[in-house]
C-alpha cells in the first residue's frame, strides 16, 4: 500500500516536486517518509518517522510544512538534482523503525529505490543472497530489490561524469524480475536516469504523467494532477520505463505476459477518490458500488449515515438510489490518520476512541450506516455503540465491498485471518459482535458487474475468495525476516 513517486527534470531540482508528491500519498502510508536526491557528486538522503508533511516543517509557527523542505533537510538543489525517488511507508514486512524507511540506497552504484507492494519470495531470495555474501541493513523485502539491481547500477566515471548506458539498466531489471514474485512497483534512481518498473501481474498500482520539462511515476494519479502533469499513462505491468531529463527514452517489456490481476483493495478503499483507475475517478466507483448496495440490501430507515471519509461516496450512492437523506451525523478527527494501516493495536485502539464522534442527534431514528469495508470490526462496533447512545432507534450497517475472509500477500496488511471479523462467521454473528440492527455487504458479482468484470478478469480478490493470481506460502510469515548476522563483503557499507 505504500506511497512511491520518481521525478525526473530538465532544469532546477527534483527534490521538491518529488516532496510535494509524496505529501498527497500519506493516505497509502502515514509510519515513515523518505525522499532521495541524485546528483554528480552521489545519492543524497533523508528519512523520518511519521508524516511527511508534519516532520518537515521548520521551528518557526509561520513556517509552510511542505515549503522548501528538501532544502531544509540539506537536498541538493539547482542542476545537481534533477532526479529524485520519495517514499511514505505502510509496513506489511519488517518492524516501523528507522533502518526499515526507504528510499534505500546504494551509493557505491549511485541506486536510490522506493518500492510499494510485497514480495512473496522475501525469505528465499534474502536467503540466498545472505549466501552470495550481501549484507542486509534492514529486514525489509525492498531492500531485496536494490540488491538485485546492483548489476544494474552506474560505475562512476570522469570528474563531474554521471551518465550511464540505459542497456545495462534495463538487462538488469529484467534479470531481477526473473526472479522476483509477487507485488512489486518500484521507482529508481540509476545515475541521472528515473527507472520505474512493475510486476507483470499489475498488482500495485503505477503511473507516469509528463509536464513541460518534467517527468512524474507515482502511486496515484492524485500525484499527477498536483504536480502539472496533463499527460498521463498507465505504467504497463511487466514494463520498464527509463526517463531522463524530464522526458521518457524508453519502454521495455522485459517480462513474459501474465494475466492482469490489479489488487481490487485499490478500488474499494485503498486509493484516493480524486485518483483515477482505468480513467475513472475511484470516489464515482464507490458512489456506484453504494447504489448497487442500495439494491441487494434495502432496509426500512429513516436517514443514511456515512462513516467519513472513506465512506461518503458509497453513503451517497446508497442515499441516492434508496431514497433516503444524507446526514452528516458522524464528525471525523482530522488529526487521527488512517486506523486501518496502524500496525500497533494498543495505538490503534487508543485512535479509534478518540477518531469518530456524533455532531448532529439521531434521536429515536433508524440508520443506515454505510462505510467503504471492515476488516477488523473495530472501527464499526465503536461507530454502532456511538449512535446508540446518541439515541438512534436502529443502526443497520452496510458495508459497499463484500466481506475480506482471506489474507493478502502482495502489500496490504490483511495477514492473520484471526483479526478479520468475517473470516469463519456467518453474517449474524458479525452483526452481534459489532452491535447492529442489521448487517449487509455488497455481493462479488454486484462489485465485479460495477466494475465491469462478471467473472473478476483482471482484477486480484484473493482477500474475498482466497483465490490469489500467483504461488504462495500458507507457512509464509513476513514479520520474521531478519538481517543477516555477519555480512562477508562491503556492499552494505554502500547502503545509507
Amino acid at each position: 500500500m505504500c506511497g512511491i513517486v520518481g521525478v525526473s527534470v530538465i532544469e532546477g531540482t527534483a527534490g521538491q516536486p518529488a516532496f510535494d508528491g509524496i505529501v498527497t500519498l500519506q493516505h497509502r502510508g502515514q509510519e515513515s517518509w523518505g525522499i532521495a536526491v541524485a546528483g554528480p557528486g552521489g545519492v543524497r538522503v533523508r528519512r523520518a518517522l511519521g508524516f511527511a508533511s508534519r516532520s518537515a516543517c521548520g521551528d518557526s509557527p509561520h513556517d509552510d510544512p511542505v515549503h522548501d523542505a528538501p532544502a531544509r533537510a540539506g537536498l541538493p538543489a539547482g542542476r545537481a538534482g534533477r532526479v529524485a525517488v520519495a517514499h511514505t511507508r505502510y509496513s506489511t514486512t519488517g518492524a516501523t523503525v528507522p533502518e526499515n524507511s526507504q528510499p534505500f540506497v546504494h551509493e557505491a552504484r549511485r541506486i536510490a529505490l522506493a518500492h510499494n507492494g510485497d514480495l512473496t519470495n522475501a525469505a528465499e531470495l534474502r536467503a540466498r543472497l545472505g549466501r552470495e555474501g550481501y549484507g542486509f541493513r534492514s529486514t525489509s523485502d525492498s531492500e531485496i530489490i536494490l540488491a538485485l539491481l546492483t548489476d544494474a547500477g552506474e560505475t562512476p566515471g570522469p570528474a563531474g561524469s554521471h551518465s550511464v548506458d540505459t542497456g545495462p539498466i534495463v538487462a538488469g531489471v529484467a534479470r531481477a524480475t526473473r526472479v522476483l514474485r509477487g507485488a512489486y512497483s518500484v521507482v529508481c534512481t540509476v545515475g541521472d536516469h528515473l527507472v520505474a518498473f512493475r510486476d507483470p501481474h499489475g498488482l500495485r498500482p503505477l503511473v507516469a504523467g509528463f509536464a513541460e520539462g518534467r517527468a512524474v511515476v507515482a502511486s496515484e494519479t492524485c500525484t499527477l494532477d498536483t504536480l502539472g502533469c496533463t499527460e498521463q499513462r498507465e505504467v504497463e505491468p511487466g514494463e520498464v520505463l527509463v526517463l531522463r531529463d524530464g522526458r521518457q527514452i524508453g519502454a521495455h517489456r522485459v517480462t513474459e505476459p501474465a494475466p492482469r490481476s490489479f489488487c481490487v483493495f485499490e478500488h474499494l478503499y485503498l486509493t484516493r477518490q480524486d485518483s483515477r483507475i482505468g480513467g475513472t475517478r475511484t470516489g464515482a466507483t464507490r458512489v456506484a458500488f453504494g447504489e448497487r448496495l442500495a439494491l441487494e440490501s434495502p432496509v426500512d430507515a429513516d436517514l443514511v449515515v456515512a462513516v467519513p471519509a472513506s465512506g461518503v461516496p458509497a453513503a451517497r450512492g446508497y442515499a441516492r438510489t434508496a431514497g433516503l437523506p444524507l446526514a452528516g451525523a458522524l464528525v471525523r478527527d482530522e488529526q487521527v490518520g488512517r486506523t486501518f494501516i496502524e500496525p500497533d493495536l494498543r495505538r490503534r485502539e487508543r485512535k479509534l476512541r478518540r477518531k469518530f464522534s456524533v455532531g448532529s442527534p439521531v434521536d429515536g431514528a433508524r440508520v443506515v450506516v454505510v462505510d467503504d469495508s471492515m476488516v477488523r470490526g473495530s472501527t464499526m462496533r465503536r461507530i454502532v455503540a456511538l449512535l446508540r447512545e446518541s439515541g438512534a432507534s436502529e443502526v443497520h450497517v452496510r458495508i459497499a465491498a463484500p466481506p475480506l475472509i482471506a489474507p493478502c500477500h502482495y502489500g496490504v496488511d490483511l495477514v492473520d485471518t484471526g483479526e478479520l471479523v468475517a473470516t469463519g462467521r456467518e453474517s449474524e454473528e458479525v452483526c452481534r459482535i459489532i452491535g447492529a440492527t442489521s448487517l449487509a455487504h455488497l455481493s462479488v458479482a454486484g462489485m465485479r458487474h460495477t466494475l465491469g468484470s462478471a467473472a473478476g478478469e483482471g482484477l486480484c480478490e484473493g482477500c474475498i475468495t482466497g483465490d490469489y493470481p500467483t504461488r504462495v506460502s500458507s507457512a509464509r510469515d513476513k514479520s520474521r525476516l531478519v538481517p543477516a548476522r555477519t555480512p562477508r563483503r562491503t556492499a552494505a557499507a554502500h547502503l545509507r
